[in-house]
């Protein structure tokens, strides 16, 4: 009987695993914990009106996002 040629063990894609990864809840629950320890504030599911979303969608074009936009809007209105 002709023996079959072994494979090699194909490589892992990627870093290896370091058994330390975090979840997206725990980054998320660091994130938020670093945030409020320097001062910051989490609000959380935030609805806004229909002219304050057309409001917004004008501030963010000029910002890189929109949380950029409503910070800095409320800087520039309490510093007035």
């Amino acid at each position: 009987m002709k023996e079959l040629p072994q494979e090699k063990p194909k490589a892992r894609r990627g870093r290896p695993p370091s058994g330390a990864a975090k979840t997206a809840t725990e980054r998320s629950r660091d994130r938020d914990a670093a945030l409020l320890a320097s001062g910051g504030k989490v609000i959380s599911r935030l609805r806004l009106s229909p002219a304050a979303t057309a409001a917004l969608a004008r501030l963010a074009a000029r910002f890189s996002d929109e949380r950029a936009a409503i910070e800095a809007a409320l800087i520039e209105l309490a510093n007035k």
